[in-house]
């Protein structure tokens, strides 16, 4: 049986059972996506060497990953790094931190300075209004990226990367990770960025305890 055949009855097999609708947002429940079909890593590689596509990705900022999704079916997931502030939403360029909410993929540069990129429609309307009302630019160029292209900036990514959030608020992946994504994704694609839960605040350390910091983001700037 053909891949394409697979991926059919498993499409079928996914919307007969009701699957959470692409329509709705992944963001108010992300335990849904626990409960979607997932492709084996070998029915992936069968899939993307017939020219699978993608029709939505969903970010979570707290699981720290990104899946693509075609017809509410896990194509595959991936862990990803973000901007060096992750918690909130991006409002003013500089700010270090990644958008939420719901966007589209309306470009793609097989050139990036991140190796390849797909880039996401943000500012909105309603960023660049709000950004305006404070007397601030909302920034933009958040894509979806690889590693660095420049060497001295790549052995440092590579030596942190995805354990921390290292860009100026885009959404990092590997260089293969990227090729795969880059082939998947079209123009008009949906990327649902979902928000950072808040942590807990942790108790008091008493006085005659030691405590420990650390610190668990850097970040290179530039696009």
């Amino acid at each position: 049986m053909k891949t394409s055949s697979i991926l059919g009855a498993l499409f079928a097999f996914v919307l007969s059972t009701q699957a959470f609708a692409v329509s709705g947002s992944y963001c108010d429940d992300i335990t849904r996506l626990d409960n979607l079909w997932r492709l084996t890593s070998d029915q992936f590689k069968n899939a993307f060497i017939d020219g699978q596509k993608i029709d939505r990705m969903v970010v979570s900022k707290d699981r720290r990953i990104l899946y693509a999704l075609n017809d509410d079916v896990v194509i595959k997931s991936y862990r990803v790094a973000f901007g060096s502030s992750p918690f909130g939403h991006k409002q003013f360029e500089g700010d270090q931190k990644t958008p939420e909410g719901v966007y589209i993929i309306d470009s793609k540069n097989p050139n990036s300075k991140f190796y390849k990129a797909l880039h996401v429609s943000y500012p909105n309307k309603q960023d660049r209004e709000y950004a305006k009302s404070k007397g601030r630019s909302p920034g933009g160029d958040i894509m979806v990226h690889g590693l660095p292209v420049d060497p001295n900036k790549r052995s440092l990514v590579e030596f942190v990367h995805p354990g921390f959030n290292w860009t100026a608020g885009c959404i990092a992946v590997t260089d293969s990770e990227i090729d795969e994504l880059y082939k998947m994704v079209d123009r008009g694609v949906t990327i649902e960025i979902c928000k950072m839960t808040p942590a807990p605040i942790p108790p008091p350390i008493d006085p005659g305890e030691e405590g420990e910091s650390g610190g668990g983001s850097i970040y290179l700037p530039g696009k």
